[in-house]
């Protein structure tokens, strides 16, 4: 679309940090947390933000990730990534898993990662609660918004 001003500075000039911070608060005033950029020379950039509390309560449940009631009545809370990739339940220097069935959460824990060629990514747990039950496979592939596990909330 030629005559139109992009948004979004061309990934080849993003070398400033205003440029990267100006990135960041479009993010955020989209709702968004994060955006990945590559150039032809296999340069990256990957920026996530958090939201503030507001605007996450203001997202319709279905584009939530971290954890977003499944239904009204429900009694827990699911668990979705943040991105694609290929899902564990275990750190891969370590054997046991970061959330097994039963064991307590905080809203900011790492339950799993998703992994795509170097990078890693980390879901967080989205509540703070007890972890009832895994919905999917480690090992598999999974896209966005994958509910991969289920979070009973503990109320304080």
């Amino acid at each position: 679309m030629t005559g139109t001003p992009s948004l979004l500075p061309s990934f080849d000039s993003v070398s400033h940090p205003d440029d990267i911070g100006r990135l960041a608060d479009l993010l955020v005033e989209a709702g968004l947390e994060t955006l990945e950029l590559s150039n032809q020379d296999g340069s990256r950039l990957f920026i996530r933000v958090s939201q503030p509390q507001s605007v996450q309560d203001e997202r319709p449940s279905s584009s939530l990730h971290t954890g977003t009631p499944t239904h009204v009545h429900d009694t827990t809370v699911s668990v979705k990534t943040p991105y694609f990739g290929l899902l564990s339940y275990t750190h891969p220097l370590r054997e046991e898993p970061f959330a097994p069935v039963g064991s307590t959460v905080q809203r900011s824990d790492v339950v799993a990662l998703l992994t795509l060629e170097t990078l890693q990514i980390p879901v967080l747990a989205g509540a703070d609660g007890e972890v009832m039950e895994v919905t999917a496979q480690a090992g598999a592939l999974v896209g966005f918004g994958t509910e991969i596990m289920k979070i009973r909330p503990i109320s304080i």
